[in-house]
């Protein structure tokens, strides 16, 4: 396939990876990315075998794919944009799908509705511990209990940087751009329902800790916390089994620690590459949770009090 990248940032130094090495892709991008990916020594070197053109325009009227790496806004009105474009067979797209669980909705629905084949970027469903974590549901029955405690410092709290990753309303923050994450990989297993949520900041508009319940048909109550602006670095997973005690299944600084720096690129991209592989191949076309991830958003927020949709 021919993938259009859109996106100057995660896009050059995460999928276009993932696409020529690990998927071995033509890669189609805007001239003007060039500077961009000439700066980043990791990337630099995919220089010469990607294609590039003029702009957009010119690019789309090649391609038979399109990935779109940019803020949720933005990436709500590309995919409306070129959806109509009759050579766009398929769209790879990140989270959140869309600023709100309501518009990201909306956006599942006019692709489904346009027969188009896409990905959304729920890339820890391909990692050591999640499939660890799989494994070990599938052979214990509830009660008991899990905690998933995620703890690090944001890169734009870490350099006091005012983007849309720290603002709510753009689809930033603890919950929508970090924990979306985690709640893919929970509605995947089978969790189906928000036990309850909050989410605390200093600052109007941001969301540093998010913390919920999540229960599901015949799986042990699951509690999440993702603290965004913490001193420490932690990802664990423990599951209680009381009076027994409690076992830890993982225990690592972030959650991509497992996964091999390959060259020097980023940690993500083999999981990148999985999930591009998949589209490409047309393999493991059982996405019907993708709609599951969405509706645990969505009460999330709504026990937030948040509006949405």
């Amino acid at each position: 396939m021919k993938f259009a990248v859109l996106g100057s940032g995660f896009g050059l130094y995460g999928y276009v990876p993932a696409l020529i090495s690990g998927c071995n892709q033509e890669v189609y991008l805007p001239a003007r990315y060039r500077v961009r990916l000439r700066e980043r020594v990791d990337v630099r070197p995919f220089e010469d075998v990607i294609q590039w053109r003029a702009d957009e325009a010119a690019i789309l009227q090649e391609v038979d794919a399109v990935v779109i790496s940019r803020r949720p806004q933005d990436q709500e009105q590309l995919i409306h944009r070129h959806l109509g474009a009759p050579n766009l067979r398929a769209f790879v797209l990140e989270k959140p799908l869309g600023t709100t669980p309501g518009s990201a909705l909306e956006v599942l629905d006019t692709l489904e509705a346009a027969g188009k084949s896409y990905r959304i970027a729920y890339v820890f469903r391909y990692l050591p511990w999640a499939v660890l974590l799989k494994q070990t549901l599938e052979k214990r029955e509830a009660p008991g209990s899990i905690r998933i405690v995620w703890r690090f410092r944001a890169h734009h709290y870490a350099h006091a940087l005012q983007n849309w990753k720290r603002s709510v309303s753009d689809g930033g923050g603890a919950l929508r751009f970090f924990g979306i994450q985690l709640i893919g990989l929970l509605a995947e297993i089978g969790y189906r329902n928000v036990t309850g949520a909050r989410c605390t900041s200093s600052r109007r508009d941001e969301c540093e800790t998010w913390s919920a319940g999540f229960g599901g048909q015949g799986l042990p109550h699951c509690r999440v916390d993702v603290e965004t602006n913490a001193t420490t670095k932690r990802f664990s997973i423990e599951i209680d089994e009381s009076p027994a005690g409690s076992v830890r299944i993982v225990d690592l600084e972030e959650p991509f620690q497992q996964c091999a720096q390959i060259g020097g690129l980023d940690r993500r991209v083999a999981a990148l590459s999985e999930l591009c592989h998949e589209l490409i191949d047309g393999r493991d076309t059982g996405y019907g949770w993708y709609r599951g991830s969405l509706a645990l958003w969505d009460q999330c927020e709504r026990h937030l009090g948040r509006e949405n949709g």
